[in-house]
């Protein structure tokens, strides 16, 4: 078993406990994660973009002022456009969430990546719909979501029966399996249609995705020695203090509140680091002279 292997199992059994023993703090955890070990998995994104875009004599400037203004334009979006900024952040998401989970390039590589990254969201929220729907009412009414959470449940339940096959294949029929990936996405299932919607989204955002990520990260670009790089972590603190300012719109006493707050901040940050990240494995493999480059 692998350091993934007990991350994602230690984040499942912590939040399976916190629900069990202390249900009302469950979710507050679960969000207090996907903020403060979540949202700093793209404080890599200056080296990234500077890998990708050096060679075009893209000054540092030039990123940063393109990467904030991305982030600011996006947030906005959210905030005082909040359906259409759901609906932008659920697609923007879905598709990096994909490229994340394609462990291969071939056709069946990017099925299961998309069958994963669309049911990281879906799931949670199409197997807890009464909940999810408290949570993005900021986004949607509950009358017009009310509309659509028939289609939801039955949308989350195909894809939630394609990933167990998947799963289930690759267990039993396909002996070239990844036994890590396929413990991890077994548990992230699990733990998606156990869990309330933040706690169960929280395992597999933190668990694995974000972590693939900043290993994948830490290998290429990093500096030799095992400390965290200073930019790297001015640049996560930078980051989560980037959701002080909604408190003048959000109450950060009532989770439906902070969750809204903590959406329009992280769809902020998502868009610009979709597209930093974006082929990731090809342009970084060329710059840092590695077989496979970056991968989440």
């Amino acid at each position: 078993m692998n350091s993934g292997d007990r991350i994602v199992l230690g984040l499942g059994a912590l939040m399976v406990l916190c629900r069990l023993f202390i249900p009302e703090w469950s979710e507050w955890i679960a969000l207090a994660l996907m903020i403060c070990a979540g949202i700093p998995h793209g404080a890599f994104d200056l080296r990234v973009a500077e890998l990708r875009w050096s060679s075009k004599r893209v000054s540092r400037g030039i990123i940063v002022s393109v990467y904030l203004a991305c982030v600011v334009t996006m947030g906005a979006l959210c905030v005082f456009m909040p359906l259409w900024g759901l609906l932008v952040f659920l697609t923007i998401s879905a598709a990096h969430f994909s490229e994340g989970e394609a462990t291969t390039s071939s056709w069946v590589g990017r099925y299961q990546g998309w069958l994963y990254g669309i049911g990281a969201i879906l799931l949670p929220i199409g197997f807890h719909i009464d909940q999810a729907g408290d949570y993005l009412a900021y986004f949607i009414s509950t009358a017009d979501f009310s509309m659509i959470s028939l289609y939801v449940r039955w949308l989350a339940a195909v894809v939630g029966f394609l990933i167990t096959a998947q799963l289930l294949r690759a267990t039993i029929v396909h002996r070239s399996w990844n036994r890590s990936d396929t413990l991890q996405r077994g548990v992230c299932l699990g733990c998606w249609l156990m869990l309330p919607p933040l706690a169960g989204f929280a395992v597999w955002f933190v668990g694995r995705h974000s972590r693939l990520h900043l290993e994948t990260c830490a290998a290429r670009l990093s500096d030799s020695s095992r400390r965290l790089p200073l930019d790297f972590i001015a640049i996560s603190v930078l980051a989560i203090l980037g959701l002080a300012p909604f408190s003048f719109m959000f109450d950060f006493s009532d989770i439906r509140q902070l969750f809204a707050a903590a959406l329009c901040l992280i769809a902020g940050l998502t868009l610009p680091h979709m597209i930093v990240t974006y082929g990731m494995r090809e342009h970084v493999a060329r710059r840092s002279g590695g077989p496979e480059g970056l991968s989440e």
